[in-house]
């Protein structure tokens, strides 16, 4: 995708004064400043999608098309590597995306000439996630926003496994693992109670490793440790869980 720079859309840097990413979050976000004679705004925000999901990242503007025909639009992207790229523009009467490739998944989500200039972006991808900018220009006034977009991997379904002798008095260790999903994934174990519902106490003599929470240790099994153990991986997208059955089994002597 072609790297752009502010102003590629008939923006004009030397009247607009941005701040840095810390310093735009200190204005009111229903304050307006005027600054050299450009009136700004921001309303920094975030927001977490997952892969596949679609987003529609806000941005609204007071300025319409009507006597002055001067409006432009420009939504950026701010990389990690801090090159901003254009994503896509409203310039001299006619919609730009400069990157064909993407030009099926970016859009103006709304009626971007009277007010509502957000963009929407379909099925996500991890490449996307970034620090987004909306830029409104008409005449000497200028409108801007920032919004950070954070695609997530939903935690996979996890395995559930044990380890150890089902014998009375033995103990077993029960493990979960997510093969896939964004950090920080949790997890947490439970006990299935009768009738297939979730949320039981496990048995005292359980035990968590609490720097490993996907892994308990069952202690000194009996007849009350038997049963349907569930153990849920989540993060702040989704969660998936599985599930393992403890059994007594009987121990053969000769």
């Amino acid at each position: 995708m072609k790297e752009e720079t502010i102003g590629s859309s008939g923006f004009h840097p030397q009247l607009l004064v941005i701040p840095s990413q810390q310093q735009q979050c200190q204005y009111n976000s229903a304050a307006a400043v005027l600054l050299l004679g450009v009136l700004g705004t921001c309303a920094q925000t975030e927001m977490k999608r997952v892969v596949g999901d679609n987003a529609t990242l806000p941005c609204h503007h007071q300025f319409w098309v009507g006597d002055d025909p001067t409006l432009d639009i420009e939504w950026l992207l701010l990389k990690p590597t801090n090159r901003q790229r254009v994503v896509i523009t409203f310039f001299a009467g006619r919609v730009f995306d400069p990157n064909e490739v993407e030009r099926s998944r970016v859009a103006f989500a709304g009626e971007y000439l009277k007010g509502d200039a957000s963009l929407v972006i379909s099925d996500l991808s991890l490449i996307d996630s970034g620090e987004y900018s909306c830029k409104v220009k008409t005449g000497a006034q200028y409108h801007w926003s920032t919004i950070s977009l954070i695609v997530l991997v939903k935690p996979s379904k996890p395995r559930c496994w044990m380890e150890g002798k089902l014998l009375e008095g033995g103990d077993v260790k029960m493990s979960c693992k997510s093969a896939d999903g964004s950090d920080p994934l949790h997890y947490k174990w439970e006990r299935v109670m009768d009738k297939g519902k979730y949320g039981g106490k496990l048995p005292s003599m359980a035990l968590v490793d609490l720097k490993n929470p996907e892994i308990v240790t069952l202690k000194n099994l009996t007849k009350e440790s038997t049963g349907v153990y569930k153990c849920t991986a989540s993060n702040d997208v989704g969660e998936d869980s599985c599930t393992v059955e403890v059994k007594l089994h009987c121990e053969w002597k000769p």
